[in-house]
């Protein structure tokens, strides 16, 4: 490893990894079309990993990826609040980043999903049932299990911390392609975050790429990582005792050019490896001030919600999930409750000096978002993370949200959402971003 410091100054770092992998057969996540049963065996062991950042007297910062489709901010907050309880960090220097894995157990994400029986989307059902008890207390124990484990995992890398030097860079990886429109838009960057002790020995990396985990296709019913399952095992194999995490970019309309073999998904790890590799052998730009966070909350509005006769007809006459969440609107509403009319949606930036800023955004973002910001913002110095703190739905961009489809609307009910979000709110989250953006990020 090349020790490459152009800056001899140092950060305090510490890093830490916990094995999530599920200890009783649980429900995976993320496939409609995946046959009913639970997983019992592993492909991959599933990780949450965490990088603490700076002393006491900087202001730290922890972020904590997980091989996970995603993390609920009802989750997320928890171990926030602990986190912050016993160290002092305020909560907007901490982030928990999602690989966004479709080999991961449901965490209550997606509820609905598994409630989808047969074979979708040819001969499908909607079961009017419960879970199974033993399948929901899996679900509940996986989650109270998994806060205690983001707080000890963050906790040993905060006890953890010694002088490392940090520094990133960027390079591209080429297997993600637009799902909806071939050649569509992608974001390809690599950005790629080095600890290195001063040593000059690798402790830990931090990779991004913006593509879906669906490699594997529903038909494997084994828990795994897919692609950053690999690329992680990978990297980790060639720097031994390094720690290597994954983040996800703008990849809500990205997925891997091929699928379906094991050997695509060897193949995407490798691919991932290499580059990253390429890119820490190279001239990267030396990160010696931990990040500033700030943190805001903003209001999405969802598009015009039916009326309750609205929801009879739906519920009456569509068999597809639009239908079918017609059915638990009209339940909600009978009970006496509400339904929502907008998302509160957490976004984040972290400004590590002025030589990169680390956007992060929840949820299922789709890469118009990437292109946007990077045409407004120095894109030689942004790092852009989502399923970050929240993944409740997703983010599709105006154009998205007018043609309709799966990411602008039928997601949405899959996601227990009751509607397509309204078109403004591609400009309400990007103008929030510019206003917590510091100037000289601006172009």
């Amino acid at each position: 490893m090349q020790k490459n410091k152009p800056d001899n100054r140092t950060m305090e770092v510490g890093v830490a990894r916990i094995d999530i992998t599920p200890s009783v057969p649980m429900r995976l996540s993320g496939f409609a079309a995946r046959p009913v049963v639970k997983a019992t065996e592993t492909l991959h062991k599933l990780s949450a990993k965490a990088l603490a950042l700076g002393s006491d007297s900087e202001g730290p910062s922890i972020i904590i990826t997980v091989d996970l489709l995603g993390v609920q901010w009802r989750i997320a907050s928890q171990v926030m609040e602990r986190i912050s309880a016993k160290t002092g960090i305020d909560p907007a220097q901490i982030v928990i980043a999602a690989s966004h894995t479709h080999g991961s157990p449901e965490t209550g994400n997606l509820i609905n999903v598994l409630q989808c029986r047969g074979d979708y989307p040819t001969r499908f059902y909607f079961s009017d049932r419960l879970l199974d008890l033993d399948e929901l207390i899996a679900i509940a124990e996986y989650n109270e299990d998994l806060i205690n484990k983001l707080e000890e995992v963050a906790l040993v890398a905060w006890n953890d911390r010694q002088p490392a030097w940090v520094a990133w860079g960027q390079g591209q990886a080429d297997f993600g392609v637009n799902r909806i429109t071939p050649g569509g838009a992608v974001d390809n960057a690599l950005p790629v975050l080095r600890v290195t002790s001063p040593e000059g020995v690798l402790r830990a990396v931090l990779l991004n790429y913006a593509t879906h985990g669906i490699t594997y296709g529903p038909d494997v019913d084994k828990f795994h990582g897919d692609w950053m399952g690999e690329a992680q095992l990978q990297l980790e194999a060639m720097f031994p005792g390094a720690v290597a995490m994954v983040a996800i970019g703008c990849a809500g309309d990205s997925h891997p050019a091929k699928q379906g073999k094991a050997a695509y998904v060897t193949a995407y790890g490798s691919e991932i490896a290499m580059r990253v590799k390429q890119v820490l052998e190279s001239p990267m730009t030396p990160l010696v001030n931990p990040p500033v966070g700030k943190m805001t909350w903003v209001e999405l509005p969802f598009g015009k919600l039916p009326t309750t006769l609205e929801w009879i007809e739906r519920a009456k006459t569509d068999k597809t999930i639009k239908g079918y969440y017609a059915r638990l609107a009209l339940e909600r509403l009978l009970r006496g409750g509400q339904l929502p009319t907008a998302l509160d949606y957490p976004i984040q930036t972290w400004a590590f000096g002025e030589e990169m800023v680390m956007i992060n955004m929840a949820n299922e973002v789709v890469a118009e978002y990437a292109l946007r910001l990077k045409h407004k913002f120095r894109p030689d110095r942004m790092w852009i993370n989502t399923y970050a703190n929240d993944v409740s739905c997703y983010i599709a961009s105006r154009r998205l949200i007018k043609a309709g489809g799966y990411e602008g609307d039928v997601s949405m009910y899959w996601y227990h959402m009751p509607a397509p979000f309204a078109e403004e709110v591609e400009d309400i989250v990007l103008d929030a971003i510019d206003r917590m953006m510091p100037h000289s990020f601006k172009k």
